[in-house]
């Protein structure tokens, strides 16, 4: 059976999706070009929690100063989605439209790329995804090869990252697999 889909493409549009939701652990199945999301998201980490002065001043004149330096801890928020081609090439166009003026370096660090490469990988082996997850900064996938082997691959932002940035100054000298000598 030959494989259509991009999953390059289908992923980063889920991430570009689901970035705004902060995943800390997210998985993703695949159905042919339909998509299983589930995970559990985090209030935004680059918000300061606010108070108001009075709080604020009662904490440091009377409480514990280790109490004081805690932040409140807000529970994970489980969340469900599915995509399927046509929802995904709807994304993709409505992404495209924002982006064709941004010529910048995609950020390694973002969730579209970070998916994105790991769709990367199922595509140049001509495979079939079968689940993706995230777990903090690791992700891994599975998929099924041309053969129609079940193969895994993972890897860390760090990694991905610091590849990325060996691949751009030293292509011959890129290593045959992205992932190859690192067992987490």
């Amino acid at each position: 059976m030959l494989n259509t889909v991009n999953y390059g493409k289908a992923l980063r549009v889920i991430g570009q999706e689901l970035a705004g939701l902060f995943p800390r652990f997210l998985e993703i199945a695949a159905d042919g070009a339909s998509f299983a999301v589930s995970g559990d998201c985090h209030p935004n980490p680059f918000e300061a929690v606010k108070e108001n002065l009075f709080k604020k001043a009662w904490k440091v004149f009377f409480s514990n100063a280790a109490a004081a330096d805690s932040a409140p801890t807000v529970p994970a928020t489980r969340f469900s989605r599915s995509f399927d081609a046509a929802e995904i090439d709807r994304l993709d166009q409505i992404n495209r439209a924002r982006r064709s003026d941004d010529y910048r370096r995609a950020d390694s660090y973002s969730l579209a790329e970070r998916l994105r490469t790991m769709g990367a990988i199922v595509d140049l082996n001509k495979g079939r995804l079968k689940l993706l997850r995230k777990e903090a900064d690791r992700l891994s996938v599975e998929y099924w090869d041309a053969q129609g082997e079940i193969k895994s691959a993972k890897l860390t932002t760090v990694i991905m990252y610091r590849d990325q940035q060996r691949f751009g100054t030293q292509r011959q000298h890129r290593p045959a697999e992205l992932w190859e000598g690192y067992d987490f």
